[in-house]
């Protein structure tokens, strides 16, 4: 597993938090886990507009991002995430931000850890998908922002980084 302070002597900015989710969440970082992937990322674009690209899936606008494969480096899985959720291609740069994210049951008797990588990235193109996400992926639509919605997740991460 990784240090945060090891990212943190970067000048990567470094935090902890801790989700609630339900036993399927846990038992999806679980899996994960076992089989040595213990990284997601998400990508912070931006347009020459300067408007972030978001997807919406819950209720929640978040940004576009998943898991890292096996044999796929972070970068690549970023670039490949962005892609199918939102249609555009992206140039990656700097890594701005490391999460190391605890999630737990909510009975707090079971916890998983992993890490989620924050980039930035320049769009290589900007027109949305129509339909956005994988077949079994909840995306209900993908949107650039002029701002960072009040139903964000990790709101205050990604004011911060703007």
């Amino acid at each position: 597993m990784p240090s945060l302070s090891a990212f943190a002597e970067r000048d990567v900015y470094t935090r902890r938090v801790t989700r609630e989710t339900d036993q399927r969440g846990l038992a999806s970082v679980r899996d994960r886990a076992d089989r040595g992937l213990c990284w997601a990322v998400g990508a912070l674009v931006a347009d020459a507009d300067d408007r972030i690209l978001f997807v919406y899936e819950d209720d929640t606008w978040k940004l576009p991002g998943g898991g890292v494969e096996a044999g796929e480096s972070r970068e690549g899985a970023l670039q490949r995430e962005v892609a199918e959720e939102t249609g555009v291609e992206i140039a990656v740069e700097d890594l701005a931000a490391v999460t190391e994210v605890t999630v737990t049951t909510a009975d707090a008797e079971r916890s998983e850890t992993f890490f989620f990588g924050t980039y930035r990235g320049t769009p290589e193109t900007t027109a949305l998908a129509d339909d956005p996400g994988l077949a079994d992926e909840g995306i209900e639509r993908v949107a650039w922002r002029d701002a960072v919605p009040e139903n964000c997740l990790d709101r205050d991460l990604l004011r911060r980084l703007r």
